[in-house]
């Protein structure tokens, strides 16, 4: 099965303190998956990209707060308590609930996996994911973080911002090391207001190689307040299973908009 690494924007540095440290610790958390459920240190090291002493700081910290314990032969997974974070999560998150059959019914219609995304604390995150009925599919873990400046869902959260806003979205995220949009600043904001425009955008290859994008807006109060994405593996998807998955994401994008204004 393929993954999606979203990465490109993280930070680099490995000290122990400060906002890295709390970053890295964060990441460590979302090295585990569902494919890998436990890990030993040494794995999360090279998962998250920083010397094994500093992952043991980063284990023991969260250990500490009762969110990963060691099990068998130095192996490591998550507690309860994450999942009642998750749990909780959702029941604030209504959009997840309201979205969820209709998520469902779309991946078995087109076999691919659907995903649902949000801008969290000012960043694209996969909130919500309904795997595709099939081996060979792309798929996105929950929690993950999309490039913040690449793709079809980042382009139509972007969109709907006011303009200076969008701008101060953009620079910052050029600031901070993240990978430049593959067309330019500028064309790059012209193109995220021509999508949020039309409700719907479709991106080949931007976030990894061989893939394929469509992406809708959801709206509550004439706002984007979510996207429904589905990475589709390119070589497998013909121009018109592509317009067949633009159609039925439309429709649903407009259904779930529906029930939140309901």
């Amino acid at each position: 099965m393929c993954r999606i690494g979203c990465k490109e924007g993280s930070a680099v540095g490995t000290s122990g303190s400060g906002p890295d440290s709390a970053r890295r610790a964060l990441e460590l958390l979302f090295a585990f998956t569902e494919d890998r459920p436990v890990a030993s240190v040494r794995q999360l090291a090279e998962e998250i990209g920083v010397p094994v002493p500093s992952v043991h700081r980063y284990v023991a910290l969260l250990r500490d707060m009762g969110l990963i314990e060691e099990g068998a032969r130095g192996q490591y997974h998550l507690t309860m308590r994450v999942s009642a974070l998750y749990r909780s999560a959702r029941r604030a998150t209504s959009i997840v609930d309201i979205a969820e059959p209709f998520m469902r019914e779309l991946a078995e219609q087109i076999e691919e996996t659907v995903v649902l995304i949000r801008l969290v604390n000012g960043l694209p995150v996969c909130i919500h994911r309904v795997e595709a009925p099939r081996p060979v599919r792309m798929s996105m873990e929950v929690g993950q973080q999309l490039p913040p400046l690449r793709g079809a869902s980042v382009r139509l959260l972007l969109g709907d911002l006011p303009r200076a806003q969008r701008e101060r979205y953009v620079d910052r995220a050029l600031a901070s090391g993240a990978l430049p949009p593959l067309c330019g600043r500028d064309e790059f904001l012209r193109d995220a207001e021509k999508a949020a425009s039309q409700g719907w955008a479709t991106s080949n290859e931007e976030i990894r190689e061989g893939s394929w994008t469509a992406s809708a807006a959801i709206k509550q109060d004439d706002r984007t307040v979510a996207v429904l994405t589905t990475h589709c593996v390119a070589f497998l998807t013909d121009d018109e299973k592509r317009a067949t998955i633009v159609e039925l994401i439309q429709k649903d994008v407009s259904k779930i908009s529906d029930s939140l204004e309901a």
